[in-house]
């Protein structure tokens, strides 16, 4: 039963805009007792809970492990309270306030952090450095993790310079852009305070079908889609390569993590890529071949280093393809390929386009 986590009825949010984000989880927590609800076997604290993996995350541990209580800390989507609250305790967080971070966690007490919010588009990165620092860095966060939890922080292949691919653990991270270097200040600050009981995984370009929720958030995949459906022509780099990945192996991972924490021995830096190395125009040819599009009509491989300075003001490295067999060694998890990933969210979707 998701009972546990019932929050309440939508449209009484209206009168809780004043609650500080600990005062509004403390009375989650405090209606559940009330009503005689058994407490949790574990706390798992989920950050950046209303973004595009996190909703696929928290849909997939509420089915997989009822008795846990997730604390959802979000930022600002409206409609994330009221399709999740059911499941989750959802509380609204900004991660520039530290005080109110300190306060949550303090309350929440998690047996588990899983850290996935951050600002990831690099553009918006770059236009407000001194924010996507704050954010994506957020001391706070760290300073008040209990003695006893684990952290698994979700990183990026961002923090490669894309010129010595294919990169493993062991490679200098020598991150282009302001994202990239965010997200490895936040990562040495983790591995530094929490050396034994910490898990970075530097993740590629998420790949799946669309959120559950009403916001319905979607991946590249459902962007070739919609381009291809509609008959246009789109432009499509041919010369930045990733390791694209599949949402749901990411959630098995962040899955068995929490359930069985991080030890000395599991702890560490891991890359999270799947197991080919492709571009954007082979992403959209697998979306094309999928749902019977025109590819050479409608697909455009263009070269980043061919456009003119002003379109590509925001450095970007070109080849940040991984080796992620140390990750699949410590989960035991199979990666899923490109054309299983295009099957899957359009079987998801329950038609073409996804």
């Amino acid at each position: 039963s998701f009972a546990y986590h019932t929050l309440c009825m939508p449209g009484s949010l209206e009168g809780l805009r004043a609650l500080s984000p600990a005062e509004e989880y403390l009375r989650i927590v405090a209606s559940a007792a009330a009503r005689g609800l058994a407490p949790p076997d574990k706390t798992v604290l989920i950050t950046g809970a209303s973004g595009y993996l996190g909703q696929h995350l928290i849909a997939h541990l509420a089915r997989t492990f009822p008795t846990w209580r997730l604390a959802a800390a979000y930022g600002g989507l409206d409609t994330f309270a009221e399709d999740f609250g059911a499941v989750c305790a959802c509380v609204q967080l900004d991660l520039t306030d530290g005080a109110a971070v300190t306060a949550l966690v303090s309350e929440v007490k998690p047996d588990v952090v899983l850290h996935l919010a951050a600002i990831s588009s690099p553009a918006v990165c770059e236009r407000d450095p001194a924010r996507a620092r704050a954010v994506n860095e957020c001391p706070p966060l760290l300073a008040a993790v209990p003695a006893h939890a684990c952290f698994v922080f979700l990183s990026t292949d961002q923090v490669y310079d894309g010129l010595a691919a294919p990169y493993t653990e062991t490679s200098a991270a020598a991150p282009v852009n302001v994202y990239g270097q965010s997200k490895l200040s936040f990562e040495r600050a983790l591995t530094a305070a929490l050396p034994s009981r910490s898990v970075c995984l530097r993740s590629s370009l998420i790949l799946g079908p669309p959120t559950p929720g009403r916001c319905r958030k979607g991946s590249f995949l459902q962007f070739c889609a919609e381009r291809l459906s509609a008959g246009a022509a789109t432009d499509f780099f041919s010369d930045e390569v990733r390791s694209v990945v599949w949402v749901g192996d990411i959630v098995s991972i962040l899955a068995s993590l929490a359930r069985d924490g991080v030890s000395p021995q599991s702890a560490g830096v891991y890359n999270m890529g799947g197991p080919e190395r492709v571009t954007r125009v082979e992403v959209a040819e697998a979306v094309a071949a999928q749902g019977g599009y025109d590819a050479p009509q409608l697909i455009r491989p263009v070269a980043r280093s061919s456009l003119p300075p002003a379109a590509r003001a925001v450095a970007s490295p070109p080849d940040i393809s991984m080796d992620s067999t140390k990750l699949r060694s410590l989960t035991g998890h199979p990666a899923t390929r490109l054309a299983e990933m295009v099957a899957g969210a359009a079987a998801a979707a329950g038609a073409s386009p996804f």
